[in-house]
Order: C-alpha cells, then sequence, then structure tokens
C-alpha cells in the first residue's frame, strides 16, 4: 500500500497544519495520561490567521495537493476535519494515541488499510481494531515499520496508535468502561481565553523530558500548559511553567529571558523572528513562570512563509 492508514491521517492532519472542531473533551482522554495536545481545525479556519494560512497554501501549490488528495482518500485533512485530540504517557509511543473527529468515507479508508499485507482484525468491545505495518523510509528493514493499530469507533471518530493496549483502552474510555480525565488536573499554568485553536497540558514534566540535552528547562518543570489562539484580531502565544519551588522558577525565568534576548539580537539574520521576540513578555509569580505573545496574523504568516522557503532552499541543496 502506497501510504499506510496513519500516514493518512494522522500524518496529514499533524504535520500540514500548524495547529488544527471544537474544544478538549477530557471525558475522551485516559485518566493516567500526564500530557495531552489538542488542536481545533474549525476555531483555526474561523480566525483570521486560519483564512491567510490557507490563502497562501494555495500561493505555494499546496492547496492542489490537498484537494488531490481528498480526490484519492474522500476526505480533505483541513476542510474535513474538526479536531484532533492526542494524549499518552512520557516518551513511550505505544502509550500514546490520536483522536480525529471528522467526516470521513470510512469504507475507502477500510479498503486502503486491508491491502496491507499483515492487515489483521482485532474484536475489542464490539468494536473491530484494525492492525497493519505502517511504511518505512526507502531501505530501512521490517524492524523499523512499527506495527500500528487503530478502529473506526464511529463514523466520525477515528482511533489510532502504536500501541494495541492503548486503542482498547481508549475505545473503553470511550464507552464508559475506564476511568476518564474528567476530574484530572493536568495544569494551571495558563488561563482559559477566547478563541483558542491549539492547547498543550502536561504535568510530572521533568521526568518525561528525560536526560534530552535541549530540555533543560522542562528537566525543572513540574506542569505545563500553552495555549495558541486568536482574539480581537491579534494571534496570541500563553506559554506556563510551573516548577517545584520559586527558586527554580526565578531560574526558569531567567533561562527564558535569555532565549528571547538572543532570538531579538538575530534582527540582521531573522528580522521578523526577532521582531516578535522583541514582543514576549515573562513574568514569575511565586511557582509559575509565564510568557506572552501577541501579533498581527500577517507577521505570524510571513514568518511561516519565510521559515518554509528556507527550509525549501537547503533541502534543494
Amino acid at each position: 500500500m502506497r501510504k499506510s492508514i496513519v500516514m493518512v491521517i494522522a500524518g496529514a492532519l499533524l504535520a500540514v497544519a500548524p495547529a488544527l472542531g471544537g474544544p478538549l473533551m477530557k471525558s475522551q482522554v485516559a485518566a493516567g495520561a500526564n500530557w495531552v495536545v489538542h488542536s481545533d481545525y474549525e476555531q483555526f479556519n474561523r480566525s483570521a490567521v486560519g483564512q491567510l494560512f490557507r490563502a497562501e497554501l494555495v500561493a505555494i501549490g499546496v492547496e492542489e495537493k490537498l484537494i488531490n488528495f481528498e480526490t484519492v482518500f474522500s476526505f480533505h485533512p483541513l476542510d474535513d476535519v474538526r479536531d484532533v485530540t492526542i494524549y499518552g504517557q512520557g516518551q513511550d509511543q505505544k502509550k500514546a494515541v490520536v483522536l480525529i473527529d471528522g467526516i470521513f468515507d470510512t469504507e475507502k479508508l477500510l479498503a486502503l488499510v486491508k491491502m496491507n499485507p499483515e492487515y489483521e482484525e482485532i474484536e475489542h468491545g464490539g468494536i473491530t481494531v484494525h492492525k497493519w505495518r505502517q511504511e518505512g523510509k526507502p531501505g530501512s528493514g521490517p524492524d523499523e515499520s512499527p506495527l500500528m493499530y487503530g478502529c473506526l469507533y464511529t463514523d466520525q471518530l477515528v482511533v489510532i496508535s502504536a500501541g494495541l493496549d492503548t486503542v482498547k483502552q481508549a475505545v473503553d474510555i470511550l464507552q464508559g468502561r475506564a476511568m476518564n480525565a474528567t476530574d484530572v488536573v493536568f495544569s494551571h499554568a495558563i488561563p482559559d481565553a477566547e478563541g483558542v485553536f491549539c492547547q498543550v497540558m502536561a504535568y510530572n514534566v521533568s521526568a518525561t523530558a528525560g536526560r534530552e540535552p535541549k530540555a533543560a528547562v522542562l528537566r525543572q518543570t513540574d506542569e505545563l500548559g500553552l495555549a495558541v489562539g486568536e482574539n480581537q484580531g491579534k494571534v496570541f502565544v500563553d506559554l506556563g511553567l510551573t516548577a517545584e519551588s520559586e527558586q527554580t522558577a526565578q531560574a526558569i525565568k531567567k533561562v527564558l529571558d535569555g532565549i528571547v534576548a538572543f532570538v531579538a539580537l538575530t534582527g540582521d539574520e531573522q528580522p521578523r523572528l526577532a521582531a516578535l521576540a522583541q514582543n514576549v513578555q515573562t513574568s514569575c509569580t511565586q511557582s509559575t513562570v509565564r510568557a506572552h505573545l501577541e501579533s498581527d496574523p500577517e507577521s505570524i504568516i510571513q514568518l511561516l512563509k519565510e521559515q518554509w522557503q528556507k527550509k525549501q532552499t537547503s533541502a534543494e541543496k
């Protein structure tokens, strides 16, 4: 099969759009999850930055590819998806699950996945779980191509994971037979805000970050909250990091201030990025560090366009 189902759905949704219909439903999230990412496509598509983004996709030829995608798979990766929720425990990919809410041609999706030579059906809770092997990169061996599991919980809700038990648990949660995260407080680090189209929430962040050298700030963080959206014509990013102590929080703020200052000094090479960095405001209250950025949608789109063009140029060399 030319593309695995995970590439057809999850890859298209998560790689094409910067942030993708409705609010996060904690009743669909496992009680044991320590991180959640929720993207609201409908809210994004209604925003000014979303409309500008779509216009740029047309200009650079990506929209045409999405239309071709729709012709083959009978759904548009941006127009026919309402929202995507991803949750998990730590860095274990087999404990992470993707819930995709949208409008799909289920018969066509099932026909595609059934073409996989390792396709298998597994019954659980009255739901058919589909097993297949994700296609790896050219030249990669079988061990580098992981097994994937997924189900059509309804005609409008797709569940995908690299772990069979994780898919089974997700089905149990949706059916009300397993504990969900309704009563779990993921983070006090970010306030509720209108116009949010992407949320990230996590706790026990330091344990999840592990020894990753580039995650120095996260290794000192207990809770994390991130909200990206648009309100009153301004795109905003709110970041909140809660540490174990006030002293640690002050240290985190100094690191963030240093990063912002460094980026602000790159004006000659990255003028738009430097200008955005100058608009970042940081604060520290007790053990919580906050960072806030506001910008007009046009500047955000132009920055994304420039970064994309640099990647294209680098790839051609």
